[in-house]
């Protein structure tokens, strides 16, 4: 027995008591109790914890089969198009109409002119592209080329390349029919029209994958420079982009460092002259003189505008002439044909239609003016243009105005924007086509989108499509 068990005992706490066994019973029971609702509250968290790992695991799984299902689907869908855009490839061709210019011969062909140009322009693209690629043999081929025809066409004309405008309407419905995706698009009258039109195709197509290639003739414009400057650096768009030149290009475009190209057998390597191709008017050579009799009058050609012809002595018959002693008569005859002033409009270095001055009615005519239009308006058509073909006019058609009231009642009519505003070519428009008063700032102004329009005139366009030049354009 060892000290401490003497000392219980001396105490009174005998450890082998009843009642020390029982009390260690109970502290060993309430231990174990303790022990198993632990176990039992952690079984319990584990089963918990399970349940969730297994809802993980199979959440985990159909989300595995959905996107394996959809990248499946997806790489699919992906080696589809990959080989769509491997099975249609092509080269884009962008050029700026107005200042890329065909070969002179090209378009005084006209129809014939247009067909020719497009089969040329695409042998010279596919020898420039089978030079750089070695698989592009059966790449297609797209021009797009845009200008304003209607300025384009009235200035080819005035240098003598072409007859008339509508030698270019020919020559360019020619060229869009040769080839199925060759197209000459007419973005008509204005600045920068052109520009904002390839401007946007070229934005659309450089990330384009079935776009290989593409060709832009813009060189003459520095316009251009600021879409073109991003991909200076950029190796994989650069090498994809080849600069079309024909005339010498702008300083800016050469330090882009693209590859150029020439196409010489197709577009002009100078530029347009500037002044037209004037044509010697044959004059009259002392020899066309004819002596003739005096009852006998002679047609002329009409280049010569009078001649003194001198008759000898006439038969007696010709009673009607008066002869001189001397048995000679000189007789003025005018043989100059009279013709009516061609009618024309103007035009601006932009192609805008602006309005010819008018002489100023007296006062009495337009007061005279205003109180027939009081008691009923006056119909403009039929007093402007000599016809009316509203079939129940509701205006006056007569009495007819004076010469006077008339240009009274053209002052009036011109104070009204012509609904084509300043792209008008009706030669018997009325309608105003600028604002008469420089520096106008009145919001209410018929013309308040045209007060910024040049008003100097650079081209006059006849009633039968010819041009003239107006100074130096």
């Amino acid at each position: 027995m060892n000290s401490t068990t003497m000392v219980g005992m001396m105490n009174g706490d005998d450890p082998f008591s009843f009642e020390s066994q029982l009390e260690a019973f109970r502290r060993s029971d309430q231990a174990r109790e303790t022990l198993v609702y632990d176990v039992i509250r952690q079984y319990e968290l584990l089963k918990v914890a399970y349940q969730e790992k297994c809802n993980d695991f199979e959440n985990e799984k159909q989300a595995r089969r959905f996107w394996q299902n959809e990248h499946n689907s997806v790489k699919n869908d992906l080696a589809a198009a990959r080989q769509t855009m491997d099975n249609s490839p092509f080269v884009l061709a962008l050029i700026d109409g107005d200042g890329v210019i065909f070969q002179d011969m090209l378009l005084s062909a006209s129809r014939d002119g247009g067909s020719d140009a497009a089969h040329r322009l695409h042998q010279e693209i596919r020898t420039h592209i089978l030079r750089q690629y070695e698989t592009a043999g059966q790449w297609s081929i797209m021009v797009q080329i845009y200008a304003n025809l209607e300025g384009l066409g009235r200035k080819l004309s005035s240098v003598g390349i072409i007859k008339t405008p509508q030698d270019l309407h020919a020559f360019a419905r020619s060229f869009s029919l040769n080839q199925p995706l060759f197209s000459f698009i007419d973005v008509g009258s204005g600045k920068e029209r052109a520009d904002h039109k390839i401007k946007e195709m070229l934005r659309l197509f450089i990330s384009n994958y079935s776009c290989k290639h593409i060709i832009f003739g813009g060189c003459h414009d520095n316009g251009y420079l600021p879409n073109l400057d991003p991909w200076k650096h950029d190796n994989k768009i650069s090498s994809r982009i080849t600069l079309l030149e024909s005339t010498p290009a702008q300083p800016g475009f050469t330090s882009l460092n693209f590859t150029t190209v020439r196409f010489n057998s197709v577009f002009r390597s100078e530029p347009l002259p500037e002044k037209p191709m004037m044509t010697p008017i044959p004059t009259a050579s002392p020899q066309q003189a004819v002596v003739i009799p005096s009852k006998i009058v002679a047609h002329r050609p009409p280049s010569i505008p009078q001649q003194v012809i001198k008759s000898p002595t006439p038969p007696a018959e010709a009673s009607w002439a008066t002869v001189g002693k001397t048995g000679v008569t000189e007789k003025k005859i005018s043989i100059a044909a009279t013709k009516a002033p061609r009618k024309c409009i103007l035009l601006n270095a932009f192609d805008q239609r602006l309005d010819q001055p008018l002489a100023k009615p007296d006062r009495a005519s337009v007061e005279s003016l205003h109180q027939r239009i009081s008691k009923q308006k006056v119909c403009n058509d039929f007093h402007l243009t000599g016809q009316c073909e509203t079939a129940f006019c509701p205006y006056s058609h007569g009495p007819k105005l004076t010469p006077m009231e008339t240009l009274a009642l053209r002052h009036k009519a011109r104070g009204r924007s012509c609904p084509n505003w300043s792209e008008c070519r009706d030669i018997d428009c009325y309608y105003g086509h600028c604002c008469p008063n420089d520096d106008c700032y009145y919001q209410e102004c018929y013309f308040k989108d045209l007060h910024n329009l040049d008003k100097t005139v650079r081209t006059k366009y006849y009633e039968d499509g010819s041009v003239e030049l107006v100074g130096t354009v």
